[in-house]
């Protein structure tokens, strides 16, 4: 009886792929169209396919396991791009919205998201901020939710500092100022927000508009398009 290799039956580590390259395996397939544009085209190209036609319309197509491979890899290694987004944006605003003499004071909290020891995204000896990247366009229930909750958390703090939300375009702004959403809808996802919104203001049973024009109408509400490079904004537009 012959020897056995043990290892050709062990699952082999998979092959690094470059991220260089595999981001322009993805860039050369974004070139041609817009993604969503690039997906109906392909749901068109399956539809009424048999098995040998499926595999001409991948390949006409452009997909490929290149492609998948160059997908999964940009997925792996740049999967909390949104955290890199939340950071830069607030480094880019900083230097532009501290007052002469104004100091930071606590480790800000850049990713996406706040640690229970830092409840804000930034706070000074002059104000508290929380900061919004996302540009709202449509089904944004979550962003909505999460938009509130930060004004809400902006105006228990009793500190008596400045307390700045910033946001991206006019979207989040018009919901703050004309919901009739209430704050209980808001926050039933966030029960430490809910006990924190009921202890400093009472039921929250009250529709979003009137609390941003009463309780948090010391909350200073700004639009980021206006602080950030114009390289940036015309992406946010």
């Amino acid at each position: 009886m012959g020897v056995v290799d043990e290892t050709e039956s062990r699952p082999q580590p998979p092959t690094p792929v470059d991220l260089g390259a595999a981001v322009a395996v993805l860039a050369q397939f974004l070139d041609q169209q817009p993604l969503t544009a690039a997906i109906a085209a392909l749901e068109h190209r399956l539809h009424g396919a048999d098995a040998r036609h499926a595999a001409v319309a991948a390949a006409d197509g452009g997909v490929g396991a290149e492609l998948l491979v160059s997908a999964l890899t940009v997925r792996e290694s740049l999967g909390r791009l949104n955290d890199l987004i939340h950071a830069a944006g607030i480094m880019l605003t900083v230097p532009h919205v501290l007052d002469e003499g104004e100091t930071i004071v606590k480790r800000p909290s850049l990713g996406a998201g706040n640690d229970p020891s830092r409840p804000y995204d930034l706070e000074t000896d002059q104000r508290v901020a929380e900061f919004k990247l996302a540009r709202w366009r449509g089904a944004d229930a979550a962003r909505k939710r999460q938009t509130f909750k930060d004004l809400a958390m902006l105006a228990a703090d009793r500190s008596g500092r400045q307390a700045d939300l910033y946001v991206v375009g006019p979207e989040p702004i018009r919901f703050l100022r004309s919901s009739n959403s209430t704050a209980a809808w808001a926050l039933d996802r966030s029960p430490g927000a809910l006990r924190t919104f009921h202890s400093a203001f009472g039921s929250p049973d009250v529709p979003i508009h009137e609390f941003t024009a009463t309780h948090a109408r010391h909350v200073r509400i700004t639009d980021l398009r206006g602080i950030l490079p114009p390289a940036v904004t015309s992406l946010l537009q």
